[in-house]
């Protein structure tokens, strides 16, 4: 075996770079080619017949490894078409086929089928290509679909060709002609590998007429379209090659045909694109193709998370879905029954208001056109075995299926990807029944609207009639208030106003909450969203809900928080929820969590099988506890904060310093160990403060710091620069809590420290209190409590005091129970201190929590529970439900 050296990925990237800035002939620049990644007696070899079997002048041909052929300008084309069908590249097993014209270079990877060219100067930033030379390989992301991924990543190359020759094609108009022009291609080679076309007929037409390198593929594709455009009344005097092309309709070929310039790299990268089995395409991933196409980062901030099929039937399903899938299995056994489903289904419409690419829309399809045919098989077993009549067309007509999209690109594929999905449900039908339905002319796809969905009046672009049942599914963005742009903030505000003034801290999803619940509650229709989950959590229930109560909408169905992730090639991993909602009716309502549906009374704002209240926040607790405090904010650049390193350092110099530290403790130093301290310094201690040289410097640093701020209470706190924001200490010791912990945890984090610790902004503290504190924070009770009316970052537990700490009910106790908190909290307090030095992270870590400690919590919570029933509770959701109630009686809430 050939002696390969061992180069990494820089290596590779210096010598290519080294090889473009010597001005190499294609002929020497193959053979230094080589010689970076061999040894010089492997290329001394090749410069023998015996070894080197190319048969292309100049050709150097290294077994298993490359095929290299340089070739004159203008002839890369045919070059690597020979080189690639060459007899002697397949037997020699050769993994690259290199084609170098002295301007460009092609490297065509055998083993995936993947053509790249690059300039000589760009191909330095190539190197993963060339590893395989290396006995590497580059990183490849497993998928799913093969033939899917090919596309996306050959359609992306074509995009980017053009878009190279035709920069003007992103401004205006032309964007959107560009974005239509890459549908029609789409629909073009699906057409040819699917029987809608003659077979190859747009290939073929390309590679016959196009020329070698494509110089005349504009013109030819624009002749082509043109001629899709029109009906056989207008074909007199079309030449004999361009009457093959069948009449499309549809509009998707009407009007001019506009075709930006081709040039050789993007025709090379159409035909490539072309010699995939397009049949095989998936319509429910086009929206993560076009996704990767157009601009990876274009959806994301839009806010749009393109969807996955399992993800896509959590919310169809509960929505209709499963309804008509039992109304099917009754009615199987009559004819008359099924004609009534048939027709009922002729009825559904669908609508995405955020439709993207039209995930939601081609799987709604799918599904019922799934049913349609089950429906005709029963009837056909029930008229024994007859056929279905010829010219049979399908009740479910792609007119019935809304959509509105903001990006215009996704806009045009959601078009695309419904016809795709059509023509491949006539495809099962005629397998099924031996019946076609003709793909062409194509009928109206889907109603799909470019345009800001919260801008449009959604009952006039989908205005049903009375015999029209409507579905509302969607995805809509997800964008918190911060990061919302004045047009978005303007879309929330004139949809709140009506309602509340209270909404500026509202989820962009909210938007499509309010408009969808009011077109429901108009039209009697069911809606199925996709939301953050939280708006169903902390303070948006409060301000959120009473509206959807007040429009008369209620929750006919949940999925509890998980994480939705889809097919695209950044997976949007994101914390959902999925919200039915309708007018309130007498309708089972179902609650679903990762593994079942429970049949539920009423779901209220927090997904809970619960009276519709909602918890606010309390600037005092509603419970006789001490009062949690926010904890001290620095507002000081860094300055007043010290390192362990930096500590010592300043007590080691400076003994008497260490008056003048304290323990700095947020929410990583509690749970994860961590230390840091702080300068903490009264009025009487600034004379000897100022009096370190060091301590001097950082004062003045804040206090610069703070008069540079833009924030005129930072500036105000200039005057006082050696002090935090806050001055909050304890005189004897304190309970910790962590403004955000893991979810993963049965317990929250809280600990007991001494007053040589100050609590940070991102904790909460309760000072000079008994410990029975302790024991109310890390129980089961108060946790639950807290997972539900606090919000989360992402699945994350937020903790809040006004929220979780002054909203929780705790039942008035006696001297004796309060003792027995106390006992309980030591107990807890002592079995930790056993596990020294175990951080609060290890000791609650759900798979190795100590049995003693996992005790002396059980304990705990047998306690408490007793105080608040005698009875215990077989469940979370019995808790719940009583702290709700005691919630209710406690403040005297509105209920319903």
């Amino acid at each position: 075996m050939s002696a390969v050296k061992k180069l990494n990925i820089v290596d590779i990237e210096n010598g290519l770079e080294e090889l473009a800035n010597r001005n190499l002939s294609p002929a020497e620049y193959g053979k230094e080619l080589i010689a970076l990644f061999s040894s010089s007696a492997t290329l001394k070899r090749l410069g023998t017949s015996k070894a080197n079997t190319s048969e292309f002048e100049n050709g150097l041909l290294w077994r298993e490894k490359i095929h290299y052929v340089p070739c004159a300008l203008g002839q890369l084309n045919a070059t690597i078409d020979a080189v690639k069908k060459s007899d002697k590249t397949l037997k020699a097993k050769v993994r690259l086929v290199v084609v170098n014209d002295g301007s460009h270079i092609l490297v065509y990877d055998r083993k995936y089928d993947e053509l790249t060219d690059c300039t000589i100067d760009k191909i330095k930033d190539e190197p993963q290509l060339f590893l395989p030379l290396a006995g590497q390989e580059g990183f490849r992301r497993e998928v799913e679909s093969e033939v899917d991924i090919k596309a996306t990543g050959k359609l992306a190359k074509v995009y980017d060709a053009l878009i190279e020759r035709n920069p003007e094609w992103l401004e205006g108009d032309k964007r959107h002609a560009l974005n239509h022009f890459m549908t029609q291609i789409i629909f073009c080679l699906f057409a040819e590998d699917t029987g809608i076309f003659p077979k190859d007929i747009f290939t073929k037409a390309l590679k016959n007429r196009a020329g070698s390198d494509g110089e005349h593929a504009t013109q030819v594709i624009t002749e082509i379209f043109g001629v899709l455009d029109l009906d056989e009344p207008h074909r007199k005097d079309i030449a004999p090659w361009l009457a093959e092309f069948p009449y499309v309709n549809g509009g998707l070929f009407s009007g001019e045909a506009l075709v930006p310039v081709f040039t050789s790299k993007a025709y090379r990268y159409l035909l490539e694109t072309a010699a995939l089995d397009w049949k095989h395409i998936n319509p429910d991933i086009l929206g993560s193709s076009i996704q990767a196409i157009v601009d990876p980062t274009m959806r994301g901030n839009l806010g749009m998370h393109y969807t996955s099929v399992p993800n896509i039937l959590k919310t169809l399903e509960p929505l209709f879905l499963n309804e008509l899938r039992d109304e099917l299995l009754k009615a199987r056994h009559s004819k008359k029954q099924i004609n009534a489903f048939l027709e009922r289904l002729s009825k559904i419409v669908v609508f995405d208001p955020a439709c993207g690419s039209g995930n939601f829309l081609v799987i709604a399809y799918r599904e019922l056109r799934k049913l349609e045919l089950q429906a005709l098989d029963a009837l056909r077993d029930l008229e024994g075995g007859a056929s279905l009549a010829f010219g049979f067309s399908s009740v479910i007509s792609l007119s019935n299926f809304y959509g509105i999209e903001y990006a215009d690109f996704a806009a045009e594929t959601a078009k695309l990807a419904l016809w795709i999905a059509e023509y491949q449900q006539n495809a099962r039908f005629r397998a099924a029944f031996g019946t076609e339905i003709p793909a062409l002319p194509l009928r109206d796809s889907g109603k799909i609207l470019c345009a800001n969905s919260l801008a449009v009046e959604w009952s006039e672009f989908c205005s049903p009639t009375d015999d029209k049942q409507v579905f509302l599914a969607s995805n809509p963005p997800y964008l918190g208030s911060t990061w919302m742009d004045a047009e978005q903030k303007g879309d929330i505000a004139r949809l709140f106003k009506p309602y509340s003034n209270n909404y500026k801290t509202l989820d962009y999803v909210c938007g499509w909450l309010i408009k969808g619940s009011e077109y429901c509650a108009q039209h009697g229709a069911f809606l199925a969203f996709v939301s953050t989950n939280s708006v169903v959590q902390g303070s948006h229930v409060p301000i959120l809900w009473p509206i959807l109560d007040t429009i008369g909408i209620s929750i006919v169905f949940a999925h509890k928080s998980f994480k939705w992730k889809n097919n695209a090639a950044n997976n949007a991993g994101v914390t959902c929820v999925i919200l039915g909602l309708g007018k309130d009716s007498s309708k089972t309502k179902f609650l679903f969590d990762e593994f079942e549906g429970k049949a539920c009374e009423n779901i209220n704002g927090y997904l809970l099988d619960a009276l519709n209240i909602v918890i606010k926040k309390s600037g005092k607790p509603i419970s006789k506890v001490p009062e949690m405090e926010y904890g001290n904010k620095p507002v000081d650049g860094g300055n007043l904060i010290l390192s362990e390193a930096e500590k010592n350092q300043l007590v080691e110099k400076y003994p008497k310093s260490k008056e003048i530290i304290k323990k700095f403790i947020g929410s990583n130093e509690l749970i994860k160990g961590t230390k840091r301290y702080c300068l903490w310094i009264d009025e009487a201690q600034l004379d000897f403060a100022t009096s370190i040289p060091e301590v001097r410097c950082r004062i003045e640093a804040c206090k610069e710091m703070r008069l540079n701020s833009r924030d005129s209470g930072a500036r105000k706190l200039a005057q006082v620069p050696y002090q935090f924001r806050e001055f909050r200490e304890a005189k004897k010791d304190l309970f910790v809590v962590p403004s955000v912990s893991s979810e993963n945890r049965e317990y929250l984090p809280v600990d007991l420290r001494q007053n040589d610790t100050v609590i940070s902004n991102l904790a909460f503290g309760i000072y000079d209190s008994d410990e029975w504190v302790l024991a109310i924070i890390c129980s089961t009770l108060h946790s639950l409590w807290v997972r539900t009316v606090c919000g989360q970052l992402e699945t994350r537990i937020r903790y809040s005091n006004t929220l979780g700490w002054n909203t929780f009910p705790f039942p008035s106790l006696n001297e004796e129970q309060l003792s027995q908190l106390n006992e309980s909290a030591r107990k807890i307090l002592i079995v930790r201190e056993k596990h020294f030095p175990k951080s609060i992270a290890d000791l609650y870590d759900k798979e190795s929590m100590p049995a003693d400690l996992k005790s002396a919590h059980n304990a705990n919570d047998l306690l408490l529970e007793k105080f608040y029933r005698e009875e215990p509770f077989d469940t979370d959701e019995e808790r719940l439900e009583h702290l709700f109630n005691r919630y209710v009686q406690m403040t005297q809430g509105r209920t319903k």
